[in-house]
């Protein structure tokens, strides 16, 4: 796999990740383009598994982050681009690209990661709020199981339904505030945060 760095319209340090499998007529293989993309994702995924790699992780279980292009003479080629903003993977590859040759494919694979940009960083946000609601509707429905305000002032589900249509008509953050300003009285604000818990996990994760 190369690792290719690059620098982000933000200022981010990246990384690419690149893998390309080659098969022939002469291979012997069956199963044309699916079984070329499955064997390239267990590439990426082995490497995930080495480097420790989230982003990698993840491409390694989507068939759609394979690109298949068919060449001359009965050759397929298959290539994943993966965009990374690990620290760890990102000092790597600059280890990488200091002691080895240059990489002449580095520059496309820079233009890549570029074109990509808005369309990932919007995906990726849309993963991280999506998650995010999920793992808040499951904090709430523990607080729901033993503590009668959150019963009363959430309803079941509200941090994804809220996320799906802010329009749906339920306050979320008025009852929020009212749950803060209760648990605050209470002296049990511990319960208030017990709906955030787990989002720093979410948050590394998505990096």
């Amino acid at each position: 796999m190369q690792l290719t760095t690059v620098t982000l319209p933000d200022g981010t340090a990246a990384v690419v990740h690149t893998d390309s499998t080659l098969w022939s007529d002469g291979d012997g293989r069956r199963g044309g383009r699916a079984a070329l993309v499955q064997e390239t994702l267990g590439l990426v995924s082995t490497e995930a598994a080495a480097l420790g790699c989230a982003a990698l992780r993840r491409a390694g279980t989507e068939a759609g982050s394979v690109s298949v292009e068919t060449l001359d003479h009965g050759l397929l080629s298959a290539t994943v681009r993966v965009l990374c903003t690990s620290a760890e993977c990102r000092s790597l590859a600059e280890h990488c690209e200091r002691a080895g040759e240059p990489d002449p494919s580095a520059p496309a694979a820079r233009t890549w990661a570029l074109a990509q940009m808005p369309a990932d960083e919007e995906a990726m946000d849309m993963a991280w709020e999506r998650t995010t609601a999920a793992v808040q509707d499951a904090n709430l429905a523990r607080l729901r199981s033993t503590d009668p305000d959150a019963d009363l002032l959430f309803t079941e589900g509200c941090f994804t339904a809220y996320l799906a249509d802010p329009r749906s008509g339920f306050d979320l953050g008025g009852a929020l505030e009212n749950y803060g300003a209760a648990k605050h009285a209470e002296g049990r604000m511990d319960r208030f945060y017990a709906l955030f818990a787990g989002l720093d996990d979410v948050e590394e994760v998505s990096r």
